[in-house]
Order: structure tokens, then sequence, then C-alpha cells
């Protein structure tokens, strides 16, 4: 509110008051002639108020309570001010130095009522000391409308001045505080979108790769005694799938692309992963890539290649089909991914697990769309569109 002290210093005062009172020091020199009167005494009296004043000014002020130091150090300004002008007329001229002093000392009501009362002093003194016939008794009136007039002025703009500033610190620290907050949710987003794209890399690679040798290994464990042959076949496997596993997992660390698109195109990482669903399942898994494909990308491939793996997961778990058909065809401004089972299909109320949420979050992350369909003659069919 703008009757509220400032609380505030600025050098600026300092050197306000400073050349104030030099200025009437040097009219009391100059013009001792024309208005005699002790001369050093207004000079030591001038001194006095810019040391008290550069000295004790800061502290009190900044002190921001208007308690009996500031009390004790207005008196003591206008004071030395009031024994200056005593001693020399011409000390008048220092009286605008007070008022800075006084508006950023007290509350502005108060400020006000001081300031008055110091600008009637002049007169007071003048009748009091000359009478009514004192010849320059025109000029300490002159003197007292101006300061009653400029007073008010300076005191409403210096503390408004110092609202302003305290507003605009308090903008610039109500600012750094919402850029700290926004960088901090910032990295809160960018590490739950990280902790949720490792998820989906380890669900749709690692956790797949290590239900494979479970599943592997449990049918090893009869088969080593009743099929030598079949046994080592899916030792074979487990080995060659903790193979990719852990591939897998040092490009993962390293941030690198699927190591199965290391190995060669799109087509033949789905083709591998068809062979793999095969020997794991016995399911006929087919690959038919319908035209020349356009260039996609490493982001679109990935998406692609992990939304096969998702699928062929969920036809392990749950299909009960024999056949799988995955196609690859171009579609406008992008390519078509569908894979499409025979098995029992999708129960009336069956929710989307992580790995299903997974596959559409990556579909959206570059701009396509997936959706699951019932497969004519039984079966279910996901779809993938992504953008070239």
């Amino acid at each position: 509110m703008i009757g509220g002290r400032s609380g505030e210093w600025h050098w600026l005062w300092g050197a306000y008051v400073f050349g104030m009172c030099a200025a009437a020091a040097a009219g009391v020199v100059m013009l001792d002639d024309r208005f005699p009167g002790n001369a050093p005494l207004a000079l030591a009296a001038l001194a006095g108020m810019v040391l008290c004043v550069l000295a004790f000014g800061p502290r009190v002020i900044l002190g921001g309570e208007s308690d009996w130091r500031t009390l004790l150090f207005l008196a003591t300004v206008i004071g030395l001010w009031v024994v200056a002008f005593s001693a020399s007329s011409v000390a008048v001229a220092a009286v605008p130095a007070i008022y800075p002093v006084v508006f950023a000392s007290l509350r502005l009501p108060a400020a006000l009522v001081v300031t008055t009362l110091v600008n009637f002093v002049p007169i007071s003194l003048a009748l009091l000391f000359y009478g009514t016939s004192w010849p320059d008794l025109p000029l300490a009136i002159a003197f007292t409308l101006i300061g009653l007039i400029a007073a008010p002025v300076i005191g409403i703009t210096i503390v408004t001045s110092m609202k302003q500033r305290k507003k605009l610190a308090a903008l610039v620290a109500e600012l750094a505080a919402t850029r700290a907050e926004s960088a901090r949710l910032s990295r809160e987003a960018g590490a739950a979108t990280e902790r949720e794209r490792l998820a989906r890399e380890i669900h749709d690679t690692l956790a797949q790769g290590f239900t494979s040798i479970v599943a592997l290994a449990q049918a090893v464990e009869p088969e080593l005694e009743t099929d030598t042959a079949a046994a080592k076949r899916h030792v074979e496997l487990i080995r060659s799938t903790a193979r990719e596993n852990l591939a897998e997992a040092r490009a993962m660390v390293a941030e690198l692309a699927p190591t199965a698109l290391h190995e060669g195109s799109l087509p033949s990482a789905i083709q591998r992963q068809c062979d793999r669903l095969a020997a794991e399942t016995g399911i006929a898994a087919t690959l038919s890539v319908d035209g020349d494909l356009p260039p996609l990308g490493m982001a679109t491939d990935v998406v692609l290649l992990r939304a096969t793996q998702e699928a062929f997961a969920n036809i392990r778990k749950h299909s009960e089909a024999s056949t799988v058909t995955v196609a690859l065809s171009p579609v406008e401004h992008g390519v078509r991914l569908s894979v499409a089972d025979n098995g029992i299909g999708l129960a009336e109320d069956y929710n989307e697990g992580f790995g299903l949420r997974g596959m559409k979050a990556r579909a959206k992350q570059v701009g396509g769309t997936m959706s699951m369909t019932p497969t004519p003659g039984g079966g279910t069919t996901v779809t993938i569109e992504v953008p070239a």
C-alpha cells in the first residue's frame, strides 16, 4: 500500500542530500554579506546533516521499523537544519534535503505532517525573531509555499517509486520461483516419460524373452528322457533367446536401436520373429510384404517391430491359434502392419493390458494409429498404420 514506509535506501538519496546541503553551504558563504549571520555555525550544522544522513540513514531506514531510533535520527537531522537556518537564513535552501529522509523513514501520513511542519519553520522563526516588519518576509513566505507544494509531490513520488520497485522485485522473485517450478515439473515429466519408455522396452523385449526361456525350459524337462533331439533343439532356442536378451539389454543401456534392426531391414527382423514363434510354439507364422515399402526411419521401424513382438506375445498366451499371418503393405503416406491369428478371438469383457497400451502409445508417438478387430473366420487382427 502507498501509505507504508519504503524500508529501502538508495545511494542517490545520499548524493542528493550531500548536493543540496553543499549548495546551501555555498549560498551561505557567497551571500553572507547580503544575509549576514553565523556562517561557520551554519556550515558546521549543514555538514552535520550530511554526516548524520550518510552514517545512520541507511541503517535506520533499512531497519524497516519506526521506533525511537528512527525518531531520534529524524530529530537530529531536522534539528541540525534548524540550527543552520538560525545561524544563516540562506540555509533554508537545504530544506529539500530533508524530504526524502523523512518519507523513507516514516509512513506517508506521518511524513506529510512532519514535512509540512518543517516547511513552516522558516516563516515561524522569521516572525519570532524579526516580526512582520522583516524585509525578507515575502521571500520566506515564498519558500514556505514552494515547500508545501514540493514536499508532498516529492514524497509521494518516492513512496510510489519504492512501491513499484517492491512490486517489480516480487514479480521477479515470483517469476524465478515459477521458472524453477516449471523446470522441476519438466524434469519430473521427462523422468516419468523415460520410465514409461523403459517399461515398454523391457516389456516388449526382455520380459518376452524371459517368458520364452521359461516356456522352453518347461518343455525341455519332460523331453530329456523321451526326446533328446527335441530337448537339444529347445536348449539351443533357450541359448539363442538368452543371447538376444543380453544383446537387447546392452542396446538399451547404450540407448541404441533394437539389435534385430541392426542385422537387416524391418521385414527381415519381423521374419526372424515369425521363425522364433514357429520354433517355440509350433504355430505356423508367415510374413507377406505387399509391394515396395517407403523408407520409414529407425523410430518408426522400432514401433512396428515392437508391435509385432507384443502381438506374438499375446498370441502365445491367449489365442490358442495354429496360424499367424503378418502383412506389411504400403498405404497412402505410410505403411500398414497387420498381425492376424486364427485363435479364439477377444473376450467380450477383455481389458487392455500394459502391452496393448504400450503399442498404442508407441504408434501415437510417431503419428500412427493402432486398432484391434476380429479376424474373419475367428481370431484377432492387430493393425498399425504409421506415416512414412
